[in-house]
């Protein structure tokens, strides 16, 4: 004698349907997964950028206050810091500032230097304003040099 009984399982349709909603479901994890990858890429380089503008900075705040003048070469796109014991030069490129062993990989959009408040093209220096490509304006960098008083005298 046979008995009547239905097995539970689920049907052919049943299993497709679950496996097309499980594709589309992964499909779109994976855009998603790509979309999050290029923003964390992008904002990793605006982070390194901003890493470069800061070590600039204080590399020149440093140099610029340690030395006893500051001299600006136009003609060699140099800036020449120079003490009775050591000189140290900043060579402004397209897409980058030298600095000895130092590379800075900024692209100046424009370079100001000012002498006792006027800016001057050549010469001596004791300010230096420099803008950047791919930032605004108010991410600048303005170094100044505390001058000696006695210079004066």
């Amino acid at each position: 004698m046979r008995l009547n009984t239905k097995i539970k399982a689920f049907t052919l349709t049943e299993v497709m349907v679950v496996i097309v909603l499980s594709a589309i479901v992964a499909g779109l994890a994976f855009s998603i997964l790509g979309i999050v990858q290029k923003n964390m890429q992008g904002i990793a380089g605006n982070y390194e950028y901003r890493s470069q503008l800061q070590s600039l900075e204080v590399a020149l705040t440093i140099d610029i206050n340690k030395h006893t003048t500051a001299q600006w070469s136009e003609v060699d796109n140099q800036l020449i810091l120079s003490s009775p014991i050591a000189e140290k030069k900043y060579t402004f490129s397209t897409d980058s500032i030298f600095s000895g062993d130092d590379k800075f990989l900024v692209t100046t959009k424009t370079k100001a230097f000012y002498f006792e408040g006027n800016e001057v093209q050549t010469g001596q220096i004791d300010a230096v304003k420099l803008t950047f490509d791919k930032t605004t304006e108010l991410h600048r960098i303005f170094v100044f040099k505390h001058n000696d008083p006695t210079i004066h005298f």
